[in-house]
């Protein structure tokens, strides 16, 4: 009944309730910062420089306070920005979260350190960043490898932190700085206020991105006249669209971009953050004495972020670019990639809280293959568990989970459970009576009692990831002998780790409650779902020994989650907004160095219009985390039970994201290499084209794809506006569906309801490697032929790259992989070749079934094929379509495994 009584007042809201959230004004510390509107007054202290070939170290003071600052040299043209309490003077250390970081950042000794008369001019070793640092008013400008200034610290002068101190009686406060109240929960505040912020500009930039997760759009908005955007995890049910409101995941980070350069600047603060943010012209005269150079009068355009948090300290890393690919790729060195995913989870993922039982789950497999619907993978809620006792089955639902696990299984598909970090409250719950007796949980104030609250299970307590034992322990739990039933194909999704707390002030955990090490809640809040889901993330990993690589779905997240998990937007609603604002949401996130992302299609909330359904395939699957999921009080929506039509028109979106799995798997490849999310902004792959910069209804899938679906109710059209300079050459592009080519620039297609595909076109000067023969599911995919869609740029050009492994492993770490790299060159107006060179160990069987070529303009009169080490032989399966301009060669049969060159002669 309490678990009952939990679900109803959950669901009887139809939308977020917003006074359960603070806004800047009920939050002391965000109300103070905000107010500042004048210099506060910070100066260098020219007697207190220190520099040691990678640190540079000064004290700043005002009247308030004597502060710390440190600024480091980094590789691959990063700096770090830190100011901080004094050591020898604060009475409590600021929590860094350097579990965020992908190790310990590698330092680079400065190229030089020039002290002048009123700054300091610091060059990083590898002279692709530059700080100059100025000595009052104590600012810092940060330039890029083209000796650009592209960013500003305290040019606004809102510098402040409040100290670490004990109260002192007769001492007048501000207004909640020792105890602060929100409806009926109190915050004891036993260290005081230690708030800190600082501006942050990005400077000849009008437009800035970044920052998620909020359900706004994908270009920030101006921010005085509203609140500021808020980063603090929360359970944030049917989230309102254009409000800067904080959801699930916070990622402080901004990217700027303008046609002549990249920036990007990263937050390393746990703690909750608010950031003003506006855009504004200013003139480069008012800046002028600040600048190290001489410029010219004109407007110049500024992007600022006042970034505000509750504790920790301004840790700022400066990422110079300078294009989108480089800041991406410093971006990546700091906070670490998303490993290569196991193949079936960028398939379909088919779920809703709840499958019934064990014959409902057989059903709903057997139903995807009588409809010829490929699908990989079948999920479980809650339901699925003994009482929401995570680790168990329903004692009567689910009585034989192995063998339902492996009926799934049998026909190539896994299966996902999910595991929140609540702990049911009952002392013959096994986890409970472990974690009770080890002493692994979220203590109260006092330090002494275990915290805590009401979730899924009723009462409940929180596991302390912080806690080394906790983590330990945890696990420990994925076992095979220890999570009873579970097989290698069961994988994990991490929900309700904000922490959600039913009873909680804001639906969490108090900040005052205490973590191992004494940490406030308060400083590493943000931090909590990582260190969650990244710890399930090696239980998975523990248990086959480190062979099969793990998939964890996490709701929250923070800087690094990429590391350990996807990420999907939570519980949205089936509504046509919802379904408009997946693009920017997901936009933001890839950005911000999360890659794997998607939306509940179809909404969480609500029951969708066929209509709505249908589009929402249509856009969710050219999105890199394709999943079906549903709330339990929605009528199901398995693709079979609407009109034949529907059904057709899903059917078909779904194969055609089997089709291009092996791109998605590459592009993957190429993340873990070098950052670059799947899914990215247009001007991350045309950076000079302006009209693009803030473009969110649209975007690019790797560099060869571009997508604009339909996301307007009853719109059977979409204007779309292709790119139409390609570097220094003219764009070309190909409808990417029939191959035919299509003139860049802004034209209408047509694109009604049940019969046409989602509007994607390809770019040419690329080649998209493709699965044509569509199974079941993709992990049965991975041995198949590929067909290669090539796409020829203005000179005739193009490139590209195909790869596998075993799709399971890490052995491709120890080069088990095919990879191929492949390009087409126009040698004369008479003669063309097609070569592919391999790379890698992988005893792959793939062969090339067939090559479209796209933009032929004549048809050629040979084709010869010389694979490596055989003789050259003459193809004759090929066909040149002189209207669509393409030639297509059918079976040339040979393996990916081998280099090979085929020629053509017009």
């Amino acid at each position: 009944w309490a678990t009952l009584a939990l679900l109803l007042i959950f669901t009887t809201s139809l939308a977020v309730k917003r006074g359960d959230f603070k806004t800047c004004e009920q939050s002391a510390f965000c109300k103070r910062h905000r107010a500042v509107s004048i210099n506060t007054g910070f100066k260098m202290d020219w007697s207190s420089l220190l520099d040691n070939s990678t640190h540079f170290r000064a004290v700043l003071f005002n009247h308030e306070s004597r502060l710390q600052l440190t600024v480091s040299g980094l590789t691959e043209g990063r700096m770090r920005i830190q100011i901080d309490e004094q050591e020898e003077t604060t009475i409590r250390k600021r929590y860094i979260p350097e579990q965020a970081l992908d190790g310990e950042p590698e330092l680079l000794a400065f190229d030089s350190v020039k002290v002048e008369k009123n700054h300091v001019e610091i060059v990083n070793g590898d002279k692709q960043a530059k700080a100059v640092i100025h000595r009052s008013p104590f600012v810092v400008d940060l330039y890029n490898g083209d000796g650009e200034l592209v960013t500003q610290i305290n040019a606004a002068g809102k510098l402040k932190m409040d100290i670490f101190t004990t109260r002192t009686r007769g001492v007048m406060y501000p207004d909640g700085f020792w105890e602060e109240r929100f409806k009926k929960w109190t915050d004891s505040k036993p260290y005081g206020s230690s708030s800190v912020g600082v501006d942050i500009t990005m400077v000849g930039f009008s437009s800035a991105f970044g920052l998620p997760e909020h359900a706004d759009t994908f270009a920030l908005k101006n921010t005085p006249s509203t609140d500021p955007y808020r980063l603090y995890n929360t359970d944030t049910f049917e989230f309102e669209i254009g409000n800067p409101m904080a959801l699930y995941v916070s990622v402080p980070y901004l990217l700027a971009h303008n046609k002549n350069a990249t920036a990007g600047v990263m937050w390393l603060n746990a703690a909750e953050t608010w950031v003003d943010t506006q855009s504004t012209e200013s003139s480069k005269g008012l800046f002028r004495n600040m600048w190290n150079t001489v410029i010219p009068d004109e407007s110049l355009p500024n992007f600022t972020a006042h970034f505000i948090s509750e504790t920790g300290l301004v840790d700022v890393f400066f990422f110079s670019g300078p294009t989108p690919q480089k800041v991406q790729s410093q971006l990546a060195k700091t906070a670490g990639v998303t490993p290569l995913p196991p193949l079936f989870s960028l398939g379909y993922h088919q779920s809703r809280w709840n499958y019934r039982d064990e014959k409902d789950v057989a059903q709903v497999n057997a139903k995807f293959d009588e409809h010829d619907i490929p699908m990989d993978v079948i999920w479980l809620d809650i339901e699925h568990t003994d009482g929401k006792r995570y680790f168990t089955w329903h004692p009567d639902n689910f009585k034989n989970p192995k063998q339902m696990i492996e009926g799934v299984a049998a026909v190539g598909r896994k299966m996902v459970t999910i595991i929140d970090p609540h702990i049911k409250k009952d002392k013959n719950y096994r986890v409970y009576q472990d974690a009770k007796g080890m002493n692994l949980y979220v203590k109260k104030a006092d330090n002494v009692t275990d915290y805590e609250g009401k979730c899924w299970p009723g009462d409940s307590e929180y596991l302390d990831f912080f806690n080394p034992k906790t983590r330990e322990y945890w696990i420990a739990q994925f076992a095979f002998d220890k999570y009873d039933g579970s097989t290698e194909d069961v994988f994990t999704w991490n929900d309700m780790n904000e922490p959600s707390v039913f009873s909680g002030p804001e639906g969490t955990v108090d900040r005052d409650a205490l973590h191992y090490g004494g940490m406030e809640h308060r400083e590493v809040h943000n931090l909590y779902g990582m260190q969650y889901h990244s710890a399930t993330f090696e239980g998975q990993l523990a248990r086959t020994d480190g062979v099969d690589r793990p998939f964890i779905l996490s709701r929250s997240g923070f800087i690094g989650t990429q590391r350990t998990a996807s990420i999907w937007t939570g519980d949205n609603t089936a509504s046509w907004s919802h379904l408009e604002i997946s693009a920017p949401m997901l936009l933001s996130l890839s950005v911000a160095g999360i890659p794997f992302v998607g939306v509940d299609l179809g909404g969480y909330f609500g029951n969708p219009s066929e209509e709505l359904l249908i589009r929402w395939y249509n856009v969710a699957a050219w999105q890199p985390f394709f999943r079906a999921h549903s709330h339990i009080e929605t009528r199901r929506r398995v693709p079979w039970l609407f009109s034949e039509k529907s059904l057709a028109s899903i059917r078909s979106s779904i194969r055609e994201r089997y089709a291009i799995l092996p791109y998605w798997y590459d592009l993957f490849r190429e993340h873990s290499e070098n950052g670059l999310p799947p899914m990215r902004p247009i001007f991350f792959e045309f950076p000079k084209e302006e009209k693009h910069f803030n473009t969110q209804e649209a975007w690019m899938i790797g560099s060869a794809l571009l997508v604009h679906p339909v996301v307007k109710e009853g719109a059977t059209s979409v204007t779309v506006d292709l790119p139409e300079n390609d570097g220094d050459k003219e764009a070309r592009w190909f409808d990417y569906h029939t191959g035919s080519p299509v003139a860049a620039g802004q034209y209408t297609v047509e694109v009604p309801l049940y019969d046409a595909p989602t509007p994607v076109w390809q770019r040419g000067g690329t080649i998209v490697p493709t699965w044509q023969r569509i199974r079941r599911a993709g992990w049965l995919m991975r041995g198949d032929p590929f067909t290669l869609l090539v796409a020829l740029d203005a000179n005739g050009q193009a490139k590209g790259s195909l790869y596998i492994d075993d799709a399971k492993t890490h052995a491709y770490k120890r080069g088990q992989f095919a990879q191929a790299e492949m390009e087409h060159r126009t040698m004369s107006s008479e003669t063309a070749v097609f070569c592919s060179t391999p790379v890698g160990k992988f005893d792959a069987k793939n062969w090339i079934e067939k090559i479209e070529i796209r933009g032929i303009r004549s048809s050629p009169i040979s084709v010869v094929l010389k694979v490596n080490g055989d003789e050259k032989k003459e193809l004759a399966g090929w066909r040149y379509d002189k209207m669509l301009q393409k030639i297509t060669l059918r079976k040339p049969g040979v393996l990916i495994t081998r280099g090979y060159i085929i020629e053509f002669t017009y």
